[in-house]
């Protein structure tokens, strides 16, 4: 049963150094929401029991408010419990956000990233502290209640004293949800090919270790519970739509490079424009690529996205931790799960954790 819809915005106003999501920067397109419609129509033999849909990106702010009035009229959102819609903070004000909740997009996740001059220039984004201030305050004023924000650490040079700067703010800011992110210098990046030439340096395992705890440590002390990895929520505001990855649930991916994950099988699309274009007005579905998980398979990708979270896993599934890795793991009634040292190694565990599956 398809729960989660995500929708692929793929347009953007310039090209952060850090993003390795598919983007293009580009006006964005009316067509392409006709598009994306043409897609959902090619999957309306599955079963849907839709709880949950996401508009990322890319930039789905760059789109006038009036335009995705449009596109949610042919969407049947009847039972939808949350959607959300990624914002840059200076695309939208405050008569804006009023719309799209009324929409029915009732959470807004805002790519904040910093609320330091000097973190937002590095990462090449275009707002400044105060509009990133403004947005959330002005969205708050609008009505919203569930407002998530994302924040980047592990800069070159960045201190515990920038983070202490940057939680200054945010105690002070109406939000219920914090996303925080390791600086990645992903292989297509132009960080990541600053990184391989040398010309980027970043801080030591050690120190994002200490950034990492301290993090989770001070945000909880506000309120937020520390619920996977990356993710922070106050009391009631865990995302509902990630939480379907995370536990395994079946979700719908459209739009160029968006992925699914039903009946067993996880499949993408096409990553370029042109391609999924012409599939979808072909009628096709723009598939690129697609994978079949059973048995071994299956679990281990399980284990890969359950494990990100507090909740872990049930004991049944990992009865057999090895010894050596064991000092990672924490039980917690009839569930297992790993420690905040443990999320630090976690690819490490899971390399550890693949051989007891393949050879219990």
């Amino acid at each position: 049963m398809v729960e989660g819809l995500y929708i692929h915005i793929p347009f953007c106003a310039n090209k952060c150094p850090y993003c390795d999501f598919v983007s293009f920067v580009s006006e964005p397109s009316k067509e392409y929401l006709e598009l994306l419609k043409r897609e959902l129509e090619l999957s309306k033999d599955l079963p849907f029991d839709l709880k949950t849909v996401y508009l990322g990106g890319g930039t789905p702010s760059l789109y006038p408010t009036k335009l995705w009035r449009e596109f949610f009229k042919d969407l049947d959102t009847r039972g939808v419990k949350e959607i959300t819609m990624e914002c840059n903070p200076e695309s939208y004000k405050r008569g804006d956000f009023e719309e799209l909740l009324e929409l029915g997009i009732n959470r807004l996740s805002f790519g904040v990233q910093s609320f330091l001059e000097k973190n937002l220039r590095f990462l090449g984004r275009w707002h400044s502290p105060k509009e990133g201030i403004r947005a959330i305050l002005e969205a708050k004023s609008a009505g919203y209640e569930n407002l998530s924000i994302d924040l980047i650490y592990g800069l070159p040079g960045q201190t515990l004293q920038d983070l202490r700067e940057e939680l200054k703010v945010i105690k002070d800011l109406p939000i219920t949800h914090l996303s925080a992110y390791l600086l990645t210098p992903y292989e297509d990046t132009l960080f990541g090919h600053l990184w391989q030439k040398g010309e980027l340096k970043l801080p030591s395992d050690e120190q994002i270790e200490e950034m990492f705890l301290f993090l989770s440590e001070e945000l909880s002390s506000m309120g937020f519970e520390h619920y996977e990895i990356s993710n922070f929520a106050k009391e009631g505001y865990r995302c509902a739509h990630n939480l379907l990855y995370w536990s395994h649930k079946e979700f719908l991916g459209l739009g160029v490079s968006a992925w699914s994950f039903i009946n067993k099988k996880r499949f993408g699309n096409y990553r370029n424009l042109e391609k999924y274009r012409r599939a979808v007005l072909q009628g096709e579905k723009p598939i690129e690529m697609e994978e079949s998980l059973e048995g071994e398979e299956l679990l281990k990708d399980y284990l890969f996205v359950a494990l990100r979270t507090r909740d872990g896993v049930p004991k049944e599934v990992l009865p057999n931790i090895p010894d050596h890795i064991r000092e990672f793991f924490l039980e917690e009634g009839d569930r297992v799960k790993l420690s905040k040292r443990g999320w630090l190694l976690i690819n490490e565990i899971l390399l550890e954790l693949w051989d007891e599956v393949a050879n219990p």
